[in-house]
């Protein structure tokens, strides 16, 4: 994996946190790791917030502190709302630069 005090690139960022919980599935036939990563809260009036973590090799386990260098990506989605109006919006999606 790539070192997270290096300087960061276009569209990297740095995620620290927990993780609480780990899922594997295959995408394309290669074994990927959904690692769910519990940030810490900045203060004690606000809620710590999650992120999912796309890698190909395990981060670590529920429990175990983390800090990853990923790549910030995504793609562009859009439904129909209950009054039929069209929503446009982006997924994100964050992997680990390996």
């Amino acid at each position: 994996m790539s070192d997270p005090k290096a300087p960061l690139k276009a569209n990297q960022a740095l995620v620290v946190g927990r993780i609480d919980n780990v899922r594997v599935f295959e995408v394309s036939g290669k074994r990927t790791f959904e690692s769910r990563v519990m940030q810490p809260a900045p203060d004690s009036f606000t809620s710590p917030t999650a992120v999912a973590v796309m890698s190909h090799q395990k981060l670590g386990s529920p429990g175990d502190d983390v800090s990853v260098l990923v790549s910030v990506a995504g793609f562009r989605d859009h439904y129909k709302d209950k009054d039929g109006n069209a929503v446009q919006t982006a997924r994100n999606t964050l992997r680990v630069v390996e």
